[in-house]
């Protein structure tokens, strides 16, 4: 105090329990504290106010609501227990309190240190290693469980696996989980199940309960039993706050017993969901490839067109573009008939000379005829000269005229005196027929 204010100062009481409270909450870390339970009241608003006493002394203590989640037991008065609190005061009553952060059964401690004990004796041996620990296999034909044939858990185990796997069966591998004794049990069913080797996956489970109610699953010969057990195991013991030693030895650890059994096997609807999704996605890749071909093939007919069949189109072509003409040339006609016809009306009107306007329309009917004639006979005469350059880029027609086509014995055509060596043997195609001759020397033509 006398580092915090000055003698002459004089405080409030606010100040005093403070800074009192600063001091405690400083100096002493979190501590384990037994005591009996006295007093107890459990607030409106979840939290626990009680007294913590021995023989000579005593301490208020609050234990929070969210605290009271990790609690095993019914806390009441009388019991006997161990708190990890805080040292604290309560401010406004000026109260030293402890604040507890956890609470257990008196003589858990010992249970507690043991369990420590062994599970770095476990860990140091390498029996928790990760690399030890063996897949589950993805459809067990059978599968083994290791409880007790009275237990709660058999029967939630049973129905989800009925209903996820209806027609895998199940093997119980009977023994007590609970009390002296049953540590060693349940290691010789597990055992028994190594041997037998009857189930491609081993459940090993029991409901919630105390640790002393769990306490058999922390047996030695159990975990190296299902250490050295070469069926894959799955741990299913207690609720999902429940830690013992099985879980970090088994396999897979499950948070309860009907999580081990969703663990175990695949659901029949799961897999059925997965198998259409492949077949769906199979059957749009089929799908897919199948129209890139026929694309592909699509493209290949498009571009593999007969000399014939390409004249047949330009006559095709031809034939449109005759008739678009001949609709030309009529509607021609028509707009110059109704221009005559018009101009006929006009001229009677204004007294016109009728042999001359019957002069300029047989003029005009005589230019549209030459005109649609030479058009006719300039659209002839451009397939003529197609039909001909066809002809001509024919092989056949090349070779009736005294043209020869050299291939290599490979069959590659020859076009240059470098490709081909003296004695070589060499294919010539004629119009007729085809010659086979060796090459006796070669001359190249200076270029």
């Amino acid at each position: 105090m006398s580092e915090l204010y000055s003698q002459s100062e004089v405080l409030s009481v606010s100040q005093v329990t403070r800074t009192i409270k600063s001091l405690i909450e400083r100096h002493f870390p979190e501590i384990w504290v037994r005591g009996e339970i006295s007093n107890f009241v459990r607030a409106a608003s979840g939290h626990c106010y009680f007294s913590l006493k021995d023989d000579s002394s005593q301490a208020r203590c609050v234990l929070f609501r969210s605290r009271m989640v990790a609690a095993d037991f019914e806390i009441a008065n009388g019991i006997e227990v161990e708190l990890l609190a805080t040292p604290s005061m309560f401010e406004k009553r000026g109260e030293f309190q402890l604040i507890a952060q956890s609470i257990r059964k008196s003589g858990l401690g010992r249970l507690f240190a043991l369990y420590e004990e062994q599970k770095i004796k476990f860990s140091a041996e390498g029996l928790f290693d990760a690399s030890k620990k063996k897949p589950l296999p993805r459809f067990p034909r059978k599968i083994g469980v290791v409880t007790s044939k009275d237990a709660a858990a058999l029967r939630d185990v049973c129905k989800t696996l009925a209903d996820r796997a209806p027609g895998v069966p199940v093997i119980i591998y009977h023994s007590p989980v609970q009390g002296v004794g049953a540590g060693k049990k349940l290691a010789d069913a597990v055992s028994l199940a190594g041997e037998r080797l009857e189930v491609d996956v081993l459940i090993i489970c029991r409901g919630g309960g105390s640790l002393e109610d769990l306490w058999e699953f922390n047996s030695e010969e159990l975990v190296r039993a299902i250490a050295g057990c070469p069926i894959p195991v799955v741990s299913g013991v207690g609720h999902e706050t429940d830690t013992t030693l099985v879980d970090f030895v088994s396999d897979y650890r499950a948070p309860t017993p009907t999580a081990a059994a969703s663990a175990a096997v695949y659901s029949v609807n799961d897999v059925n969901l997965e198998l259409q999704r492949l077949l769906g996605g199979l059957v749009k890749k089929v799908k897919g490839k199948i129209d890139v071909r026929q694309q592909h093939l699509d493209y290949l007919n498009r571009r593999l067109i007969h000399p014939g069949k390409r004249n047949a189109l330009y006559g095709v072509e031809l034939n449109r573009l005759a008739t678009r003409m001949n609709g030309l040339v009529h509607r021609l006609l028509r707009r110059q008939e109704f221009r005559v016809t018009t101009a006929g009306v006009k001229l009677r009107r204004a007294r016109p000379d009728g042999a001359r306007s019957l002069e300029l329309i047989q003029d005009w009917q005589k230019r549209i005829h030459r005109g649609m004639v030479a058009t006719l006979n300039q659209f002839q005469g451009r397939l003529s000269g197609l039909n001909s350059s066809l002809s001509h880029l024919d092989p056949e027609h090349v070779l009736s005229r005294g043209y020869a086509i050299v291939r290599n014995k490979k069959g590659d055509i020859l076009r240059s005196t470098k490709l081909i060596a003296i004695d070589d043997q060499v294919t010539v195609q004629l119009h007729d027929g085809e010659l086979e001759a060796w090459v006796a020397a070669k001359r190249s033509r200076a270029s």
